[in-house]
This record gives structure tokens, sequence and C-alpha cells, in this order.
């Protein structure tokens, strides 16, 4: 009998455990409130990243699909709400990204979400630019709302910052899996073997799930050391941009 009470004990304890580790939701006086709600891999966020970087160049625009979510029960009919741009945005409207001509909520939905057009900039190629967006009440929502994460942070669910940029870097898988065939990374080589050799440039952060990877990292290695050494041998040896001769890894060369 004891055992048995310690074993209930101890799967209420769990149980709260883990409530106390679900987001919270906290309204304030009205049933109709409204905030961005973006979540990825579970948990909600309040800054979406993107990068054209891994886009072919006939690429020069990109939608990003903002989502959102209200209080309160559905509506019978479609409502607005009000997005404004945080003036410390980097990103400047017109030229680096278009946002709808107005901002609804369709009939019957408590989450809906609306497109920001991001354009590919030459300055994306130099750095970051952020678009920082905040929700503003009006006669359908209020924005008396907060939304606790877990018991050590909060963050802000009326402002949403967007994040983008064109500059290719080697992600989080290359040191771990794609230097073993390519070498060390440089933004050069990855064009590159993305024109000899037919690899899709975002195979770093994309292609990691294929179950035929390391076949087409081998085919894509050794068709490159073949390029480059037909290169040399005709007395156009491809350098990197600091000089060295390109070459795949120590295995494929």
């Amino acid at each position: 009998m004891n055992l048995f009470k310690y074993i209930v004990w101890g799967l209420v304890t769990v149980v709260v455990l883990d409530a106390c580790k679900k987001e919270s939701l906290l309204t304030y006086n009205a049933s109709d409130n409204i905030y961005f709600y973006y979540k990825k891999s579970g948990l909600r966020l309040d800054s979406i990243n993107f990068t054209f970087a891994y886009s072919p160049n006939s690429v020069r625009d990109s939608n990003v699909m903002v989502p959102f979510a209200v209080t309160g029960v559905p509506a019978k009919e479609d409502r607005e709400f009000i997005i404004t741009v945080d003036p410390s945005s980097s990103a400047q409207v017109g030229t680096h990204f278009l946002l709808p001509g107005k901002f609804v909520l369709g009939a019957g939905k408590l989450v809906d979400s609306f497109p920001v057009k991001l354009l590919r900039t030459p300055d994306l190629q130099k750095g970051t630019m952020f678009l920082k967006l905040n929700l503003q009440p009006n006669g359908k929502f209020q924005t008396n709302i907060q939304i606790i994460e877990g018991l050590l942070d909060s963050i802000n669910p009326l402002t949403l910052k967007i994040n983008v940029t064109d500059i290719l870097g080697p992600g989080s898988y290359w040191a771990g899996i794609f230097q073993g065939y390519f070498g060390i990374f440089s933004v050069k080589k990855v064009n590159l073997l993305n024109q000899v050799t037919g690899m899709p440039i975002d195979i770093t952060i994309n292609g990691i799930y294929d179950l035929n990877l390391d076949a087409k990292c081998a085919y894509y290695a050794i068709s490159m050391s073949r390029y480059l050494k037909d290169q040399t041998a005709a007395g156009q040896t491809v350098y990197e941009d600091d000089g060295t001769p390109m070459a795949m890894s120590a295995n494929y060369q």
C-alpha cells in the first residue's frame, strides 16, 4: 500500500513539474487578444531567421509566413488587426521587405498567418538586416496578454523580429559531416561544387536526412577533385580567395 502511495505521489509530482514547463497564457480584462505565435521544434520564439544564401541567384524574393493567434472564440466574419514596423528596424520597407495592404484573421479561425515578402538586395551579402513588427490594439483585438515560457524567462508576444541575410556559411554540420568529403569550407568552393557537380547549395542544412547522403557526397567530392586536377593540368589552377589551391578532403584528392 505504501509503495502504491509513493508511485501515485511520484506521478503527480511529474505532472506538476511538466505543467510548469509548459507555456502559460495570461490575459487581462478582455477576451479577444492577439499575439504572435511562432514556434520551432516545439518552442515559442520571438524571432525568425531567414537566409537567401542557399537559394539560386535567380531567386530575388521570398515570402515568410508570420503566425499569430487570438484568445476568445472564433468569429463568423473576417477581423482586421494592426501591425506597425518598429523604428529600430534596420530593414527598410520597399527596399528589403513588403507588407500586406491589410492584416486579416480569417472567419472561424483562432490561429492564422500573414506573409512578409523579403527582397534580396546586395547589402544582405555584407551582414544581417532585421525587421521588427509590433501588434497594436484596435476595435477588434486587444493586446492585454503575456506569455511566459517555462520558469526562467519570458518573451514579448506582441513583437516579432525577422532577421534576414544572404551570407553563405558552413552551417552546423560542416565540421562533423561535410568536411570529410569537401575539406575546409569556403563560399567559393560551395558555389563551384554547385556549378560543376550539381550539388545543391543547401545540402549542408537540408540534406542531412538523406539516406543516400554518403554516396552523393562521395560522388560530388570525386567529381570535383577530378575537375580541379584537370584545371591544374590545363594551367588554370583554381585558387581559394586566400591564394591556396582549392582541394577536396585528403580522402578525395
